[in-house]
């Protein structure tokens, strides 16, 4: 085979052994089924939509929705089925970043070698894959490993040049990111430094062919008022209206989390924030990734602008957002730090091998420098390994299962937040046991769209007050049925408590007659 054949063949041989062992390694360390590690807690809530062809909890997730319903019908758990969907993103985002590194290293580097941008790509995806930021979504059944390989995907089209065809895929993919997750928005503010191009490129038959291109991803936004008027389980919103559609695809009941940080909280934030890229990075990989961004300058001003502001845009929504969660937004970030890791890392190189006068020297450190870049994932994986291996974890699976089996026969079960509800959901909505229980959420019981569900649930539920009052609405419920079914509690409620006489056996909270 010829030199020039086998340096096409590099890179997609490389990023095919790329895929395949970061693959190997998520797959091995996926969740059984639900969970509550790695803010997996929603777990519960996005397979039971997945299962039933819901509609989870805002913004609604169409997409991720749809083709974890795929996910769940092949054998074996259904959330662990989607926990190695996250996982197959994962690894695919990971295989996109070595290709984009590899290639624009390849473009911009004066007299570059394949071999060692090779290398540079390699090392570079390998501390993404073995990163904690991907590796903790790439074990769990939640959206953001399919976030970091749609916006992995944007940026290899914005930097290649694919010719006509580039400004068109780069709208079909942005409707694709729109679908799936908000935080997408955030790509179209970075394409500032192409704005001039764009202006003078654009025609109205062009912009017409965009739109076109954009249409696909939106329109799956259809998927939401339609299964919504079919009431499946979870129906977050009852957005079959405009105003429920409003309320969910706008994460209107999460609004009050943005921007409520007090100025005191800034600084731990800001500093939470360095903690996670030294943490994942190292500081070595720091210094590549400042060492790329000012290749970047010199090599390719504009992308480089728009991967900053990228990760400068997401990265103060993160800190704004005033959950303890919110790191999960950078989850994409940390695939563009990989691309200026691998470009810092090819300079450093190239500038250090240039000290070096004789052939046999340069090779000697050339070949030491590409096994210490090779050692770095290596030493992340084996570091993270121990504390990211969620293959025995089973607490949110077993701690549903033992609560459900424990409710009476024909019992209203009424839960409290995500971490006591979402399980019940999964085992009794997704996977159908117990159809005799209904389980209900105490603090979803202050949605309208909520206390309406319940009462297509439980016709006896229909007369629930239309208050925002929670605490008003579960003790009308527990008044209600408790002459009509058994009602119980997963935990202690003081208010509903002194609403009569309980027992209680140790797990649940019984109503007595």
């Amino acid at each position: 085979m010829r030199s020039a054949q086998i340096r096409r063949l590099a890179p997609w041989l490389g990023a095919v052994l790329v895929l395949a062992l970061t693959l190997a390694v998520y797959w091995r360390t996926a969740a059984p089924t639900i969970t509550f590690r790695n803010d997996g807690t929603d777990s519960g809530d996005l397979v039971t939509a997945a299962i039933n062809l819901g509609v989870p909890h805002p913004t609604g997730y169409p997409l991720y929705t749809m083709i974890a319903h795929l996910a769940t019908r092949l054998p074996g758990d259904p959330a662990g089925n989607v926990s190695r969907f996250s996982g197959l993103c994962a690894a695919l985002a990971v295989a996109t970043v070595f290709l984009t590194a590899y290639g624009w290293i390849l473009r911009h580097e004066p007299d570059a070698s394949s071999a060692v941008a090779l290398v540079c790509a390699a090392s570079a995806g390998g501390v993404f894959a073995s990163g904690q930021l991907l590796w903790s979504q790439a074990t769990i059944a939640e959206v953001y490993a399919l976030s970091a390989l749609l916006v992995a995907a944007s940026f290899i089209v914005l930097s290649v040049d694919m010719g006509r065809a580039r400004p068109y895929l780069l709208a079909l993919l942005l409707g694709l990111n729109l679908a799936h997750h908000v935080t997408a928005i955030w790509l179209l503010p970075s394409l500032w430094p192409y704005f001039q191009t764009i202006r003078r490129w654009i025609t109205p038959e062009r912009l017409l062919r965009l739109l076109l291109c954009l249409a696909p991803g939106l329109l799956l936004y259809v998927y939401i008022p339609v299964r919504a008027v079919a009431q499946a389980v979870p129906n977050w919103g009852q957005a079959s209206d405009l105003a429920g559609f409003r309320w969910l695809v706008t994460g209107e009941a999460y609004r009050g989390w943005v921007g409520s940080l007090s100025g005191q909280q800034w600084p731990q934030r800001i500093a939470a924030w360095s903690e996670i890229w030294v943490r994942d990075l190292g500081v070595i990989g720091l210094a590549l990734v400042l060492l790329g961004v000012w290749s970047g300058f010199e090599r390719d001003r504009r992308f480089t602008l728009l991967g900053l502001t990228y990760a400068l845009l997401t990265s103060l929504y993160a800190m704004a957002y005033g959950t303890p969660d919110s790191y999960v937004y950078l989850v994409p970030v940390a695939g563009l730090m990989a691309m200026g890791m691998a470009a810092g890392a090819y300079s450093l190189l190239s500038e250090g091998l240039g000290m070096f006068h004789s052939v046999g020297s340069r090779r000697l450190a050339c070949a030491i420098l590409c096994l210490a870049l090779l050692a770095m994932p290596a030493y992340s994986l084996l570091d993270n390994y121990r504390s990211m291996d969620l293959s025995l974890d089973r607490e949110a699976y077993e701690y549903g299962s033992t609560m459900l089996q424990a409710a009476a026969g024909g019992a209203v079960l009424i839960s409290r937040g995500d971490m006591e509800t979402f399980p019940l959901w999964y085992l009794r909505y997704g996977l159908h046991q117990r159809e005799d229980v209904i389980v209900v959420d105490r603090w979803l019981l202050a949605l309208e769209w909520y206390r309406t569900q319940v009462a297509q649930l439980a016709p006896g539920l229909a007369s629930l007050p239309q208050t925002g009052d929670h605490t008003a609405a579960a003790a009308l419920l527990v008044s209600v049925l408790g002459a009509q079914r058994p009602v119980q509690l997963t935990y202690r409620d003081e208010d509903l408590l002194g609403s009569g006489t309980w027992s209680h056996d140790g797990l649940l909270y019984t109503l007595l007659p």
